[in-house]
């Protein structure tokens, strides 16, 4: 029997960085939504913004990701407060 969950990677240490700096109880419920993504990649209430790239919004914080289907991987591109240049260069988030 094969694993069909997913696992979840980022694509490097910015997105650590921008985690660690989210006050501790925004972390708390951002970790806790990336935690769930493996059971379910596209769950209730995300965005598509572009072939296989969504957006999950919790609370005024947004996470950036792709979703690899064949190698049932979720890459986290951004994890950010919402503002003006959040959806900017969507493209060069996941190269």
């Amino acid at each position: 029997m094969t694993d069909a969950r997913y696992r979840v990677q980022t694509t490097g240490r910015r997105v650590e960085k921008e985690i660690t700096k989210i006050h501790p109880s925004d972390r708390e419920r951002i970790v806790a939504a990336i935690r769930q993504l493996p059971d379910n990649p596209r769950p209730p209430g995300i965005r598509q913004l572009e072939p296989d790239v969504y957006r999950l919004r919790i609370g005024d914080y947004r996470v950036i990701y792709k979703v690899l289907d064949a190698e049932k991987v979720i890459l986290i591109g951004r994890v950010v407060r919402r503002s003006e240049s959040t959806y900017r260069d969507l493209r060069r988030l996941f190269d």
